[in-house]
């Protein structure tokens, strides 16, 4: 692929917040390239439906409502979820406008499900010194056999079964694709041949994003999501780019932290699923 004359060149405010939105709403809408999928531009809102199962893959963002009329334009925009009957997130960053959007949201069914902290990294401040533990290696995804196994080991990462995966899930990563041509790229650990890491990034216009770092329970504490992280975004960085960015979980902040992120932000979300509406 080849790179974008717009790169970030550098940690600034307002700008890296800026980006880091442009970054996911430019990641969901490449998500969103798969059949059935619907993603649309508005004057006040971006919405994407993958119609996969998964909240982070239905969203709203970058809003900026007239709140006048907020609560039946919200109804409006929530009614493709609802019909679709998918889980979705509607995402707030510094711009949202209103200010009092959550407040909106919840008397319009939703919940507040989180604030995340948004990092970033000038990627010539990562660490150098990486010291691989005895046994362990890192490849790319580059075929179906190993972008299952990819899929196993996250989905084991994060909490899950692999005798669960959604096979519309498994249809989804298939259909974004592999290889080094492609703006998304899955890395996976192994430690003795065996997968129990895995990480990717997405190699957006202005920067490059960090996702999908997890390891297997049984082998943390030994810095490998450490090294699931730095490794990839060397790769990035190889390429020509000079910012990363990251939504960090409470698991993974300290990590990010370690390696030289830091908070540029917080971004709140706010869950809808089916069955679960509150009281408006």
């Amino acid at each position: 692929m080849s790179l974008s004359s717009n790169i970030l060149q550098q940690i600034e405010y307002p700008a890296i917040n800026q980006s880091m939105e442009n970054h996911l709403i430019e990641f969901i809408m490449y998500c969103s390239c798969i059949p059935g999928a619907q993603a649309s531009r508005h004057v006040d809102h971006i919405a994407a439906i993958t119609g996969i199962p998964q909240p982070s893959l239905n969203v709203v963002m970058r809003a900026n409502l007239d709140e006048q009329t907020i609560l039946t334009r919200i109804e409006e925009i929530m009614l493709p979820f609802k019909d679709r009957r998918v889980p979705m997130l509607w995402w707030i960053f510094p711009d949202t406008r209103p200010l009092k959007l959550g407040e909106y949201l919840i008397q319009s069914g939703l919940l507040a499900s989180g604030i995340e902290p948004g990092m970033a990294i000038e990627l010539d401040q990562l660490p150098t010194d990486v010291i691989y533990p005895a046994g362990f290696s890192i490849e790319e995804v580059a075929s179906d056999e190993s972008l299952q196994e990819w899929i196993s080991v996250s989905a084991q990462a994060f909490g899950g079964e692999t005798a669960t995966i959604d096979p519309n899930y498994i249809r989804f990563e298939r259909c974004l694709g592999w290889g080094k041509k492609l703006p998304y790229r899955r890395f996976l650990g192994r430690l003795n041949g065996k997968g129990v890491a895995t990480s990717s990034i997405f190699l957006s216009t202005e920067v490059v994003g960090l996702y999908s770092v997890g390891t297997l329970p049984e082998i943390r504490r030994q810095g490998i999501g450490s090294i699931m992280s730095i490794e990839p975004l060397s790769v990035a960085r190889a390429l020509g780019y000079n910012i990363s960015v990251l939504q960090a979980s409470p698991a993974g902040y300290n990590v990010y932290r370690q390696i030289g992120f830091r908070e540029c932000c917080r971004i709140q979300h706010y869950i809808w699923a089916p069955g679960e509406e509150t009281d408006s």
